[in-house]
């Protein structure tokens, strides 16, 4: 699992921040990295513990497909939500600070497979690839670049993550929530 985590203060109350934050779908459409190609709350009632929804968004790396739960749901303090396949992990927090809120916005996730083998040769016979992931020089050489690319990919989601809240804090600062 890979961990990204950012904090932001927001000159409003908890209870304000906190009413847009459980809106899933509204914060999810704020994300400028992702388009929300679809949004869909599957469970009856209001937003709580067990509610689930099925999500698939568009961004830069293809169609990314989940059902997540909320696993915790503190009113004005917490919201924990999971994939139901147990992909990601994602807590959002609220403090009260001096004017206004601190949200943390901390993140457990997989970087999917695939991700590693997009520049592979497709059509190469399955043989050769095993024989090819056999060397010791092509293993540590594999390594070193599946390394290189999960931090790249940390660090622009971290990257992605920061401007994230930005816009959620300006939209919430801009229309008082």
């Amino acid at each position: 699992m890979h961990r990204i985590t950012q904090s932001i203060e927001i000159k409003l109350p908890r209870k304000k921040v906190f009413a847009f934050l459980k809106d899933i779908e509204a914060r999810l459409e704020l994300n400028p990295f992702y388009k929300v190609y679809s949004f869909e709350k599957t469970t009856d009632g209001g937003i709580g513990v067990g509610t689930r929804f099925k999500i698939a968004l568009l961004s830069d790396y293809g169609m990314s497909k989940y059902e997540s739960e909320i696993v915790e749901f503190v009113e004005n303090e917490r919201i924990a939500i999971k994939d139901v396949n147990g992909r990601l992990m994602l807590t959002l927090t609220l403090k009260d600070m001096r004017g206004g809120t601190l949200l943390t916005h901390d993140e457990e996730f997989i970087i999917p497979e695939e991700i590693f083998h997009e520049n592979e040769e497709a059509n190469w016979p399955q043989w050769l690839n095993i024989l090819k992931s056999l060397t010791l020089e092509s293993i540590k050489f594999d390594d070193r670049k599946r390394q290189k690319k999960m931090e790249e990919i940390t660090k622009n989601l971290r990257n992605n993550l920061r401007k994230w809240l930005n816009i959620i804090k300006e939209r919430l600062e801009t229309e008082g929530a």
